[in-house]
């Protein structure tokens, strides 16, 4: 069966409920690591900020499979263009390593701004604002307080990060309830 492109995007949509388990996970470890410096030394904490990283996206599948959301559907070609849009931040890991080994202050900066850009495409993929808010709030904060507010930035930028998407769940969540599609 030829399925249109807005038959492919609103299945896409109302499987993966607009891949808000992706943004749970976020939330949640960007709030760990705003803990991070009242636990352990810097060194430890610029690790965990490298390390952190590479859970978010697995714990959000086991989020998604929690809540019965499908954020990994394989039966649609707009699912797999969400996963080659996605896939690029692989390519961000050795900036944050070169960044860790040169000027690990700025990793807040740097991860926030990185990560927080590659939202910008979901915009089309969940035909959502949402993930614009996102993308903006998530870049324009980590530039303000991470680029000029540097001594306080892993604390300041995981948090404001958190927030940000938080809120983009709410509205996420408004969304899918007021127009699913």
């Amino acid at each position: 069966m030829n399925r249109t492109l807005e038959q492919l995007q609103t299945d896409i949509i109302l499987a993966a409920k607009k891949g808000f388990p992706v943004l749970l996970s976020g939330a949640i470890v960007f709030l760990l690591f705003t803990f991070s410096p009242l636990v352990f030394p810097m060194k430890i904490v610029y690790l965990i900020w490298i390390l952190g990283l590479s859970v978010i996206f697995p714990f959000g599948i086991l989020l998604s499979k929690m809540m019965n959301v499908n954020i990994l559907v394989t039966n649609n070609p707009i699912g797999t263009l969400a996963g080659i849009v996605a896939a690029p931040q692989a390519f961000y890991i050795p900036v944050f390593i070169i960044v860790y080994m040169h000027i690990p202050e700025y990793l807040p900066f740097t991860i926030g701004l990185l990560c927080g850009s590659h939202f910008l495409p979901y915009i089309w993929i969940y035909k959502s604002k949402v993930y614009l808010f996102v993308t903006l709030a998530t870049c324009i904060s980590s530039l303000l307080l991470g680029g000029f507010f540097i001594e306080l930035a892993f604390t300041t930028v995981p948090l404001a990060i958190s927030i940000v998407y938080g809120i983009g769940i709410l509205l996420i969540f408004r969304e899918l309830r007021n127009n699913p599609v």
